[in-house]
């Protein structure tokens, strides 16, 4: 299994718009944007930033919960100029551990049928993430792009 195979599956799962997967890094002080697909994936991919500049991704990151965004304007756990440009309306990520360490990032924006992101995709999404545990990272193939 591959990380764009598992964002095609949260697209799936969530009828998301734009699915991105941020890994951690430095234990977990940095998100590493390593793959995204669908609307504005390349605006996104391969991107890395602090976690505390990273906006929903790095809220998650720093709360270890699951974050719903029903309504992004003005919510300060998510990056105003990035919802702004991207026309987010609504957003979705959820955490995904290894052995009790952030592993990764799960993040959903916009939902392509229009409608908002809701609890039962939150939900949704949180027991696909918790299925992802069992996966063995270290036979998990990353980008071979990434940056150091």
């Amino acid at each position: 299994m591959n990380l764009e195979q598992i964002a095609q599956d949260v697209q799936q799962l969530t009828q998301g718009e734009t699915v991105a997967i941020a890994l951690a890094e430095s234990d977990g002080t940095i998100m590493y944007y390593a793959t995204a697909i669908g609307k504005h994936a390349t605006a996104i991919i391969g991107k890395r930033g602090e976690t505390a500049k990273t906006g929903l991704c790095g809220t998650v990151a720093s709360e270890g919960q699951p974050v719903l965004v029903c309504q992004t304007l003005g919510d300060n756990r998510v990056r105003q100029d990035m919802a702004e440009a991207f026309g987010t309306k609504t957003a979705l990520a959820v955490p995904v551990y290894q052995e009790g360490k952030l592993f990764a990032v799960l993040m959903v924006l916009n939902r392509l049928d229009g409608q908002l992101l809701k609890s039962e995709d939150e939900q949704r999404l949180s027991d696909y993430a918790k299925q992802l545990v069992p996966v063995s990272y270290t036979h998990l193939t990353l980008p071979t792009n990434r940056e150091v």
